[in-house]
């Protein structure tokens, strides 16, 4: 499989499964408005071994696909990262909880040198009825005022575990990651901050899930607080 062709903006959509929803997600990507501000856009789907047709989806609306060797949503960021060469990098949810406009607010931001990082903040912005259990919104407040203690000197985040995240080149660049699973936005965001990168927020709203979530949270919430704790023991 080829790299991704240089590009000013790669949008990358973990996929696994998505078949409902990636259509619609791929849709809404305001490529006019893009193109018309300079930027071409290449929207990377990088699949983990799907078993329907979120494949042949993604390709029939013109997205490149990257295929992951490994499994895990940690993992198929990191064949992003390994192939990208570009400018930017938009990173969300094939699941279509997030909104791809939101893309237009974070890239200005990135643009004037204002942040190296962009988080979308789910928490600060908002969320449709039953998009988010209570069990998962007060796993995500302990996780993010965990990491903003661990962290102190970087920005004081709102939502850690963010699935839309924007990057300049650099940052990409400079990223070694290693978390193959859902710790994979605790790591990215523990390494900006110690590597010194600005990491900034913008609100966005969240939607509900039309498909079953592949988040446990327990068990993964387990996960995110660990990665933290060795990113904060390895710093």
């Amino acid at each position: 499989m080829g790299s991704m062709s240089i590009s000013n903006i790669s949008i990358l959509l973990p996929a696994l499964d998505e078949a409902e929803t990636i259509g619609r997600v791929i849709d809404k990507i305001p490529m006019k408005e893009l193109a018309s501000i300079g930027y071409n856009v290449d929207v990377v789907v990088v699949d983990g071994h799907s078993k329907d047709m979120t494949c042949e989806i993604a390709q029939s609306m013109g997205a490149r696909l990257l295929k992951q060797k490994g499994i895990g949503k940690g993992n198929a960021v990191q064949t992003a990262f390994d192939n990208f060469d570009g400018r930017f990098l938009f990173m969300l949810d094939a699941d279509d909880t997030y909104d791809p406009k939101e893309i237009l607010r974070m890239l200005p931001h990135l643009e004037n040198g204002d942040f190296d990082v962009m988080m979308g903040s789910r928490l600060r912005g908002s969320i449709s009825k039953g998009a988010m259990s209570r069990l998962n919104f007060i796993g995500n407040v302990a996780l993010t005022r965990t990491a903003n203690i661990l962290f102190p000197n970087g920005h004081q985040v709102s939502d850690l575990c963010t699935g839309m995240w924007g990057f300049t080149d650099e940052v990409i660049h400079a990223l070694d990651l290693e978390a193959n699973s859902f710790d994979i936005e605790a790591e990215m965001y523990a390494k900006c901050v110690k590597s010194g990168f600005n990491v900034g927020e913008v609100n966005i709203s969240y939607g509900k899930r039309t498909n079953s979530n592949k988040l446990s949270a327990l068990k993964d919430g387990a996960k995110i607080w660990f990665r933290l704790l060795k990113e904060y023991v390895n710093q």
